[in-house]
């Protein structure tokens, strides 16, 4: 049998549709009930909101978290292949707001937010990306011996990601990063640099620019 010029079995076939209807379905639910999460929360989200596996919201206000139009969240293997290890994960502490704009996809990303991290449209993030706009804990020791003093001194600072992104596989994200439009974030990158200029290549541990994208 040949499908799409593509010599085929009828097994295969069969293997394939049953595939693509498993997918289809593994949306339906997962999205009816963020939604729910999400209106109960007072959070909004734009048209064609679809989820897929297990995300966690976990907002410190109403509109704490917003989504635009098309925003898809997958965390499913049979989604996605390239080797998810954990759910998605939207928090937000104390006055931190996480907003993603339209036509952009996330995939088993954890993102913590104390002030502001901000996606732009057609953004893609690819599986396990941690995005932390804080420090989690005090960068002097002095202060982590004492549970108060250590969120008192924790730093936080905005993470501003622009159009067309796209981030690779286990890439970090660590505060005050700004990644310009249409950049590139390298699989396993650990991005601290303050700016990232549009169409930029970044790569590595500790990240850097290696390359302008030439369009």
């Amino acid at each position: 049998m040949q499908v799409k010029g593509k010599n085929m079995s009828l097994g295969l076939l069969v293997g394939k549709i049953l595939k693509v209807v498993a997918i289809k379905l593994g949306f339906v639910i997962p999205t009816l009930r963020a939604k729910l999460i999400l209106q109960l929360y007072g959070c909004k989200y734009g048209n064609n909101l679809q989820v897929c596996g297990k995300v966690h919201f976990r907002p410190s206000a109403c509109n704490a978290i917003l989504l635009g139009d098309n925003v898809r969240l997958t965390a499913r293997f049979l989604t996605n292949t390239v080797g998810i290890v954990n759910p998605i994960v939207l928090e937000c502490i104390k006055d931190g707001r996480i907003e993603i704009g339209d036509y952009s996809g996330l995939t088993s990303t954890i993102i913590s937010a104390r002030t502001n991290v901000r996606i732009g449209n057609y953004v893609m993030i690819g599986a396990n990306v941690r995005i932390f706009d804080h420090d989690f804990h005090a960068l002097e020791w002095r202060h982590r011996r004492n549970s108060l003093s250590d969120v008192l001194h924790t730093k936080s600072a905005e993470i501003i990601i622009d159009n067309d992104v796209f981030i690779g596989t286990n890439a970090v994200i660590l505060k005050g990063v700004h990644i310009g439009a249409g950049s590139i974030i390298g699989a396993g990158s650990v991005v601290s640099i303050s700016y990232i200029p549009p169409n930029s290549l970044v790569v590595g541990n500790p990240a850097k620019i290696v390359h302008n994208i030439k369009i």
